[in-house]
């Protein structure tokens, strides 16, 4: 069961050295293969760096959602996962979160640091909002796993 502490660690531990455009395009297909292997429903995916969309995509089934923007708000502004409001959602300023358009107190969005610093924000949208963040994980572990392979030799 994901708590406070679980999270603060995914965040601590999936943080990048550098990131390119390849990055984004791996986390979607990441994305995919756990779709496939558990079979879950369809999902929209977003990665945004450096303020500009670089990755907008909708996982076959899957329309438009909303939601994506909210969440990367979100993470933007709390510089935490939007799990992380949602387990603070009492606390100030997420408390005010909570009935806002702009916002997503639910997860499936998970910052993207690069160097310890926030550069961005992964985003999934299409499931239940604790699938949606374990989705993101996942396909992160994933990423990061064969990121650190490359630069390994």
């Amino acid at each position: 069961m994901l708590n406070n502490e679980i999270l603060i660690r995914q965040e601590q531990q999936l943080r990048f050295l550098s990131f390119k455009n390849a990055e984004a395009l791996a986390f979607a297909r990441a994305v995919e293969d756990v779709i496939a292997l558990k079979n879950l429903k369809p999902v929209a995916v977003r990665v945004v760096f450096d303020d500009v969309t670089i990755l907008d995509y909708r996982t076959t089934g899957r329309t438009s959602s909303g939601w994506l923007t909210r969440k990367v708000h979100t993470v933007l502004e709390s510089e935490h996962s939007s799990l992380y409001t949602f387990f603070h959602s009492q606390e100030t300023p997420f408390s005010q979160w909570k009935d806002s358009d702009e916002y997503a107190i639910c997860g499936g969005g998970f910052p993207l640091y690069v160097n310890n610093t926030l550069r961005g924000v992964f985003a999934v949208s299409g499931l239940d909002h604790e699938e949606d963040h374990l989705l993101l994980v996942t396909a992160l572990e994933k990423v990061l796993e064969q990121s650190q392979k490359k630069t390994s030799f």
